[in-house]
């Protein structure tokens, strides 16, 4: 062994991923490092024929619990943390015989890939918790000032760039690297946390909110030129929603395309039913259910072919070559589904500017919640999850025929996800008209009504037009819809105003039925 005063600087290195660390600790040996590794990390070396240091042999200490604790010694936390700049506590290491540690680098199990393969037991999961890793990762990056801390292979060529010149890190740079290192355990940590985490039902939202996200894709850009963008997807999860999209045919999904993805994809989710939402800049432009995709894909087009003109198709079923021909000739930004057929492949790959996205599972999560960023912090709220019908409740002397029923169901569902205020009117297939976003009920219920007019100026018979509300209908729209052949409402009720209200739908003939539920979305 050569003598530790041949040495100028002592390094630490301790990795799961050996990506680049024999050609590192070449480096580091060319640059006068004395190296300590412990585990594989020491075996590699060795097998590369570069002299190394077992952290046993360094601490004068046998291993304890399988290696799990080999690297929880003062030795190596006291190198790593001694202040240079105060003689006391330099004076204690050179009393221990402790040589100060320069250089750390530490990479953790892979536990992400590892939850997300999903293969191991939970008592597996247990051993790939990195503790002394993350310990010795938290004492270098408080370090900073006079110890270089790494915790990314692609960081080791830069730094032997440095090294090698005989130079030190810049003040700057140790720092950027604590950074990075506090990040990289905070991942983790969150990783760790996340994980137990999904195994807890929580009947309110926690005092403290832990978030851990890894960027999943780079996006050209965001809402505008102006603004970066990337999709990040839950750490430790299993790749779902939007994160196990495939791009089948198409230039890259850009940030709008994802989050009209997401509206349209919970929606479609919500029916039983073969169904096809169109959604365009976050709201409902067309919805149609009924037996046959194809049905479903041409109607919900026809419901507002203006409003669905350069929207986002997505289907809860396998687009087959029926439903590929009749949006054949429409143009959309991209159509969404679990599934192609050979056939619908071959049909739509023949358009231009349109994006195929595969989508192996909808969205469904009953645990996730909803997060949306405000100035100086986050709002955190449960998910607005579907209502079963069984809790509707008709408050009208005459009720709902079986056609009206199925109207009312989609009406509700689809003003479930429109913007405040929403108004939507539908038949049993089909929405007509979709009043969104406006700053009245009123005004939402009269842009549907207007809608619904201009596409569909005639009612075929046995399809009755119905309206739902995501909020309470004041007797003043109920009087609106009646006196423009709406035949049932569906609403929360709630209001003062119930029973105005109820009366006013009796006086018109209407079915009215309450959900006593609200579904506001801004």
């Amino acid at each position: 062994m050569i003598p530790e005063t041949h040495f100028k600087k002592t390094a630490l290195l301790s990795v799961a991923d050996t990506t680049g660390i024999v050609e590192f600790a070449q480096g580091l040996r060319d640059a006068g490092f004395r190296i300590i590794a412990s585990g594989l990390t020491a075996k590699t070396l060795r097998e590369a024929r570069i002299g190394v240091e077992d952290v046993a042999e360094f601490t004068r200490y046998p291993e304890l619990c399988g290696g799990r604790v080999r690297l929880l010694h003062p030795a190596l936390f006291g190198g790593l943390i001694a202040d240079r700049k105060d003689g006391d506590q330099m004076r204690s290491l050179d009393r221990e015989k402790i040589p100060p540690i320069d250089l750390l680098a530490v990479t953790l199990y892979p536990l992400s890939q590892v939850l997300e393969a999903g293969t191991l037991s939970e008592g597996e999961v247990v051993d790939f918790l990195d503790v002394a890793g993350a310990a010795l990762l938290r004492a270098g990056a408080r370090s900073y000032h006079h110890a270089i801390t790494l915790c990314d292979p692609s960081d080791y060529a830069p730094t032997l760039d440095t090294l090698k010149l005989g130079k030190s890190l810049t003040l700057e740079r140790r720092k950027a690297l604590a950074s990075k290192a506090f990040t990289y355990i905070s991942y983790y940590d969150s990783t760790i946390a996340q994980h137990l985490k999904a195994a807890v039902v929580a009947a309110e939202q926690p005092d403290e909110m832990i978030v851990s996200l890894k960027k999943a894709t780079e996006l050209h850009y965001g809402e505008n030129p102006q603004q970066s963008a990337a999709l990040y997807s839950w750490s430790g999860a299993r790749p779902w929603g939007l994160n196990a999209a495939e791009l089948l045919y198409g230039k890259p999904l850009a940030y709008t395309h994802l989050l009209s993805m997401d509206h349209a994809l919970e929606l479609a989710a919500e029916f039983q039913a073969p169904a096809c939402v169109m959604v365009k800049y976050g709201n409902p432009a067309g919805v149609a259910t009924t037996e046959r995709v194809g049905d479903a894909a041409r109607w919900a087009y026809e419901s507002d072919p203006e409003g669905c003109t350069g929207a986002v198709a997505a289907f809860n079923r396998e687009v087959d070559a029926e439903a590929a021909a009749a949006l054949s000739h429409e143009y959309l930004e991209c159509i969404v589904a679990s599934e192609f057929s050979g056939e619908a492949l071959t049909i739509l790959r023949a358009k231009r500017n349109v994006r195929l996205v595969r989508l192996p599972s909808l969205l469904a999560s009953a645990k996730e919640s909803d997060l949306k960023t405000v100035a100086g912090g986050v709002l955190i709220q449960d998910k607005d999850l579907p209502q079963p019908p069984g809790q509707f409740k008709t408050v009208t002397k005459r009720l709902p025929g079986e056609l009206e029923k199925a109207a009312l169901e989609l009406a509700w569902r689809v003003a479930k996800h429109a913007k405040t205020h929403a108004a939507v009117l539908s038949n049993p297939l089909q929405t007509l008209g979709i009043g969104a976003g406006q700053v009245t009920r009123l005004d939402a219920v009269r842009l549907a009504i207007v809608k619904s007019q201009e596409r569909h100026p005639v009612v075929p018979p046995n399809s009755p037009r119905v309206l739902g509300c995501d909020g309470w209908i004041s007797p003043q729209e109920i009087r609106e819809a009646a006196e423009h052949g709406i035949a049932a409402i569906i609403h929360p009720g709630g209001s003062s105003e119930d029973k105005e209200g109820i009366a006013a739908a009796d006086e018109f003939g209407l079915a009215m039925i309450f959900t006593g539920r609200r579904h506001f979305r801004l």
